[in-house]
């Protein structure tokens, strides 16, 4: 069990990922209004805040052609 702890400690601390793209990609836009900084340090490295994508406000990120939700670490999706 102890041998596991450092493994565990190291999981919780990540971000989450998401287990896969929105329902519904159509409804993301990109926006004009300025990406809030809690979306900002969300983001898995590599996406940038030209990925993000926002549907009634609800955040997204654009990957490899896909929309993924932006994910708070509870693990729902990032809302105002």
């Amino acid at each position: 069990m102890i041998r596991f702890l450092p493994l565990f400690v190291l999981s919780a601390c990540a971000l989450p990922t998401a287990n896969g793209p929105v329902p519904d990609p159509q409804a993301y836009s990109v926006s004009t209004a300025p990406v809030p900084f809690a979306v900002n340090r969300l983001l898995p490295r590599g996406v940038t805040v030209q990925d993000v994508r926002v549907a009634d406000n609800c955040y997204g990120y654009q990957y490899q052609g896909q929309i993924y939700p932006v994910l708070i670490p509870r693990g729902t999706q990032y809302c105002l």
